[in-house]
């Protein structure tokens, strides 16, 4: 359904950025699935990380990781994808985040809530190379695949090229 609300559009017309927050006024039903992912997400690095420092983006940017996640003082970038179907996650809004990630040499989960992450593996793999992985993860059941990504980049040697 599209959001044919004046007041909602009105800043994006005139140059502004949409928000999470304003995301929650439209009717996407993916919005509202993406607002609620993030906070599992972000429930899930508190229950696997107890210690760590987890900043959390609150801005809309297709060039900016939703999660930054501090473990022992090494940092690793969280993505969250949501899609409304189990098929296959090309990617597509990918490349400016990881454009920018190559170019600053950190390192990248990607979460997605279902689906078959395969094409979406292959440009992660191309652009950050053994520095970005991809999960699928729905809940607590996925809990050590998520936590094997990403302690698989913390043990990383070195943070740069």
């Amino acid at each position: 359904m599209i959001d044919t609300s004046f007041r909602n559009w009105l800043p994006t017309w005139c140059g502004g950025r949409r928000t999470p927050e304003s995301f929650r006024r439209t009717n996407s039903r993916v919005s509202r699935l993406a607002v609620q992912y993030d906070a599992e997400v972000d429930a899930a690095l508190q229950r696997l990380w107890p210690k760590a420092r987890i900043y959390h983006d609150r801005e809309f940017t297709r060039d900016r990781a939703d999660f930054l996640l501090v473990v022992r003082g090494r940092g690793v970038m969280i993505e969250t994808k949501v899609k409304s179907d189990p098929g296959l996650f090309h990617g597509s809004t990918l490349p400016p985040l990881l454009d920018r990630l190559q170019r600053d040499g950190r390192r990248l989960v990607v979460l997605l809530n279902q689906g078959d992450p395969t094409p979406a593996r292959d440009l992660v793999t191309t652009k950050l190379g053994d520095k970005g992985r991809i999960v699928v993860w729905s809940g607590p059941h996925h809990d050590t695949e998520l936590r094997e990504a990403v302690e698989s980049l913390l043990h990383q040697t070195s943070r740069h090229p």
